[in-house]
């Protein structure tokens, strides 16, 4: 695809905003609002990570197409055009990636508004169901929006992800995955701690509770955790149960 056909279909995108949603399926995507069209981008990139995983070339050209779409018209919903991200690239054009990481500040950990979703989707598609194999029915429950979602970033690229459902008492901490790249930096770490400060400011929250990777016992108990019970299997993973107090 050349910088011409990505322009065009740009341009196409721009004027459907506005339509008859009756018209065409751009049109009816922007009628929805950014944020659907935010999760809808989302949606698409976890496709396309799943195919890059499996090595399907052809699957993952069809996907790549697909996300360039909806990323097209997420930007459009949010009067963004394609002319502002080429000068955002061109500004970048030069800069080696040692020095931009070395300008990078530390990651900053919070609370993720509805059109997070789809960035914290992405993070968990590429850690559980590509990189450790988990049932893409088994990472996507259907229970994400009765949670809290917390997203980790660092210099406005999201690393990593968690989310807490509160549960009889009890803040249950889920779905933690952090990019591959970024482990070993102290992410993961800053994002617990987020977690654990906002919920101990709970007053209906007495316990954090979590159901660990075996890898990641040790992490927790740092953290303050302690583990019980036996070691059970969940997605072919061993897991331990850990709990922690938040009040009282």
């Amino acid at each position: 695809m050349s910088a011409e056909t990505l322009e065009r279909l740009a341009a196409t995108i721009a004027a459907r905003k506005g339509a008859d949603p009756a018209s065409s399926h751009t049109a009816r995507l922007l009628a929805k609002g950014p944020e659907k069209a935010a999760e809808k981008f989302g949606e698409e990139a976890v496709e396309a990570i799943i195919e890059a995983v499996r090595g399907d070339r052809d699957r993952l050209i069809a996907e790549g197409a697909d996300v360039l779409y909806h990323f097209l018209v997420m930007l459009a919903a949010r009067g963004v055009r394609l002319d502002d991200v080429c000068a955002e690239l061109a500004r970048r054009e030069g800069v080696s990636g040692i020095a931009e990481k070395a300008a990078r500040s530390t990651a900053v950990v919070r609370l993720a508004g509805p059109g997070d979703l789809p960035a914290c989707l992405a993070i968990r598609a590429a850690v559980f169901i590509a990189e450790q194999q988990v049932p893409r029915e088994r990472e996507l429950d259907g229970l994400d929006d009765e949670c809290r979602h917390y997203l980790a970033e660092m210099d406005g690229r999201p690393l990593a992800t968690a989310r807490v459902r509160p549960l009889h008492g009890q803040a249950k901490i889920q779905r933690v995955a952090v990019l591959k790249d970024a482990r070993g930096k102290g992410i993961g770490r800053a994002l617990i701690a987020e977690i654990l400060a906002d919920m101990r400011a709970d007053p209906d929250c007495a316990e954090a509770y979590i159901e660990s990777q075996l890898s990641a016992v040790a992490f927790y108990e740092s953290l303050g955790f302690t583990a019980y019970g036996e070691v059970f299997m969940d997605a072919g993973i061993q897991h331990r149960r850990l709990t922690a107090p938040l009040n009282g």
